[in-house]
């Protein structure tokens, strides 16, 4: 008997305050191979991250459910046509969160955490040495 590895899904939610806040969109993961498609690491393409629109046109292959809704209150589809219908700032934002997700980032810390220790080199004075000391 062999292993069947189900492929994980994506939950993009945005946390309480954020200007799409209430937005919740269920995306598939990417395979391997796809992933290093969209983010031009696949060799194929010159290094560095694909063109936008082919990474809002993969978001949206992947796509499982979400609960966006036009001005009418009707459900928008989870079609290509519909993605590329909506709100830019909407749209990017979960494409950003999607992607971040896949590429194993990590959420911001929470504001009222330090980060840890303030750096030894932020406190060395780096003043310019002047002309008459530089030999």
């Amino acid at each position: 008997m062999g292993y069947r590895h189900q492929i994980p899904r994506v939950n993009v939610t945005f946390e309480e305050g954020h200007a799409y806040h209430g937005c919740e969109v269920t995306l598939r993961r990417l395979k391997l191979g796809e992933w290093l498609d969209i983010t031009g690491l696949g060799g194929n393409d010159e290094p560095g991250v694909r063109h936008i629109g082919d990474q809002l046109k993969t978001m949206a292959d992947k796509l499982i459910a979400w609960n966006l809704e036009d001005d009418e209150g009707r459900p928008v589809p989870t079609t290509v046509e519909a993605v590329l219908d909506q709100d830019q700032g909407l749209m990017l934002a979960i494409l950003g969160s999607w992607l971040d997700t896949l590429s194993g980032v990590s959420a911001p810390l929470e504001p009222t955490s330090t980060g840890g220790e303030p750096s030894l080199v932020e406190s060395i004075p780096m003043d310019t040495l002047s002309a008459s000391l530089v030999s």
